[in-house]
């Protein structure tokens, strides 16, 4: 096999595990807890569950979406009295946003449900080893998803790090 076919076929199997992922995650968002938020308003009282208050601009960082998209989130969300908005401290022209009780009650129980499905299914489904591989594909999803550029082979993801979160 020539470099040009190795690397059609690793396009391929990139394709296939695109697909896959996303089969995942449609069926995970099945299993949500029965509200009415959108998957980016989950995302986004996820964050701030993980982080703390955010301003818009820190939290539409977060999400990798534009201040304009994550003021609709935000809005919805405190529609829905999931979250609260009140001055930021240390800049006036900007607003914290910041969990409501709900909002967290919320976050919880989508997250117990979710999780519960998936240890459920994991338990059913897989050997250990297959978990094992699992949690370490995890890290690895978590570690390309936190910066916007593929790493280099100068940044190479340890093996230690997926071994031991």
């Amino acid at each position: 096999m020539n470099d040009g076919e190795g690397r059609s076929k690793a396009r391929d199997e990139i394709d296939v595990l695109w697909d896959d992922l996303g089969a995942f995650v449609r069926r995970l968002r099945t299993k949500r807890h029965d509200h009415k938020l959108t998957p980016s308003q989950i995302q986004a009282l996820g964050h701030l569950d993980r982080q703390g208050p955010l301003t818009a601009k820190e939290l539409a960082k977060f999400e990798r979406v534009t201040p304009q998209s994550i003021a609709k989130t935000v809005a919805a969300l405190e529609e829905q009295g999931m979250v609260t908005r009140r001055a930021d401290p240390s800049d006036g022209r900007a607003a914290l946003v910041t969990m409501t009780e709900l909002g967290t009650s919320t976050l919880h129980e989508d997250r117990t449900k979710r999780t519960q499905w998936l240890a459920e299914v994991i338990d059913a489904e897989c050997t250990e080893a297959e978990r094992d591989l699992l949690l370490i594909a995890g890290r690895i999803l978590r570690t390309l998803g936190q910066d916007a550029s593929p790493p280099s082979a100068s940044t190479p993801i340890s093996e230690e790090s997926l071994m031991n979160p």
